[in-house]
């Protein structure tokens, strides 16, 4: 007779489930990937550091679709089906399972984070699929409101996604790329308390060190100054510019027909709600010399350990 012997695994997460243990008792599941946030404004200063994000279902099916080559019997709608962008050319939900050119590629920001007061961030449910609540597509706001499509000359072209053309003839980009190319790193865990170790080398088979090692990829998201005003100029509230959420997008590209790069089968990742972050700059501003209404950035590094 022979014997089942189940093996679970969280890919390798034991920090994980160390920091977290008490945080995970009162959760429905545990969650797919460790992470760490870090949000800077435009003047250095930490607005806040080792946030953790959600990982989705989306995210996690994407996952396990990609390590292993098969295909998930539960299917998870993409973002261009659920906002009519793009939906005429992504795949039918029943095809939608990630192949080799689906990859987190792109993210996005909305304002359903959270409520008016302090204290009243929302929890991110696993079963999500949107930057928003559930069923609420409204909450999640373009980067870029604009008359005109960006042209191939300019610097904005590759960096804005998910076009929309609206009623009113404007255009939004839902969207954006990363500042600049992921990276991976792999380093040992020597380092000062808050510092990143030292990296390790193709040697590292032949030590005898015992430190622990850290893997994870790095991402830096960046709302400039350009980003989200035109939206709220748009809808006459100018001084509510904020964001309280953001998510990253896994998604293939495609060449649309007037010659630009665009993306189809997006789907949520994952998602982090934080308290608003406003994106108007008060006369008191960090510099002492910024006047009331200017618009200032954020800066998100955004890691995802492995290890």
């Amino acid at each position: 007779m022979s014997q089942i012997i189940k093996l679970n695994d969280r890919l390798g997460l034991q920090d994980l489930k160390r920091q977290f243990a008490s945080k995970i008792a009162h959760r429905n599941h545990a969650p797919t990937f460790y992470t760490e946030i870090e949000a800077r404004n435009e003047f250095g200063e930490t607005l806040f550091t080792k946030a953790h994000n959600e990982t989705v279902l989306g995210g996690a099916i994407t996952v396990l679709e990609k390590l292993w080559g098969i295909q998930s019997k539960l299917k998870v709608d993409s973002i261009n089906n659920i906002m009519g962008i793009n939906a005429d050319l992504t795949p039918e939900i029943g095809d939608s399972s990630a192949n080799e050119k689906d990859h987190v590629c792109l993210w996005g920001i909305g304002i359903g984070g959270c409520g008016d007061t302090f204290g009243s961030r929302r929890t991110v449910n696993f079963y999500e699929r949107e930057i928003g609540q559930n069923g609420h597509t409204d909450q999640m706001i373009p980067f870029r409101v604009v008359s005109e499509p960006f042209s191939p000359s300019d610097d904005n072209y590759n960096k804005y996604f998910m076009m929309n053309r609206r009623g009113d003839g404007l255009y939004e980009y839902y969207l954006k790329a990363f500042e600049i190319t992921p990276y991976i790193k792999v380093l040992w865990k020597d380092g000062a308390e808050g510092e990143d170790g030292s990296e390790v080398d193709s040697e590292v088979y032949n030590t005898d060190r015992e430190d622990a090692i850290e893997a994870f990829v790095e991402m830096h998201l960046m709302i400039s100054k350009s980003d989200v005003q035109e939206y709220f100029e748009n809808i006459g509230k100018p001084e509510m510019a904020r964001v309280n959420t953001i998510g990253l997008f896994t998604g293939r590209a495609i060449t649309m027909d007037d010659g630009r790069t665009d993306y189809v089968n997006l789907k949520l990742f994952s998602k982090l709600n934080t308290e608003n972050d406003s994106l108007v700059l008060s006369a008191s501003g960090s510099d002492g010399s910024v006047g009331s209404g200017s618009s200032r950035s954020i800066e998100y590094i955004y890691r995802v350990f492995v290890a």
